[in-house]
């Protein structure tokens, strides 16, 4: 079984499996979902942002700040006036951050989000 097929064997998304349910709602939001084919893992996103923006890995600038919650406040440090907003990554999970940090999309948020942050993006107009 390839990679491809085992994603879309578990994908979370009935309607369509080669979009999970997270990451097509993000892209959704960027506008960017029928750009690609597969919205699986972050590399699949990142892919379809950048159909559309300008999206740079940003991980290493929050240091030791890894909850979502501690990352808001860097976020709203490393934003220029360029940036739409951020692609956060964590296991299992995608999520959009406007510019300040602040929650755009999340299909399963948290009240206190302390959830570890292992992926993180700039996107910002092309």
């Amino acid at each position: 079984m390839t990679n491809r097929a085992k994603y879309r064997s578990t994908s979370n998304n009935t309607a369509n499996a080669n979009k999970n349910i997270c990451g097509l709602a993000v892209a959704t939001a960027l506008g960017v979902a029928n750009n690609v084919n597969y919205l699986h893992t972050m590399d699949d996103i990142v892919r379809a942002a950048r159909t559309k923006y300008t999206t740079r890995s940003r991980l290493s600038k929050l240091g030791k700040s890894k909850s979502i919650g501690k990352a808001r406040t860097k976020m709203a440090q490393i934003a220029d006036e360029n940036t739409i907003g951020f692609l956060i990554g964590i296991k299992g999970h995608v999520l959009l951050a406007d510019a300040e940090g602040k929650t755009i999309v999340d299909t399963a948020p948290r009240k206190r989000d302390r959830r570890a942050v292992t992926e993180l993006y700039i996107i910002q107009k092309a």
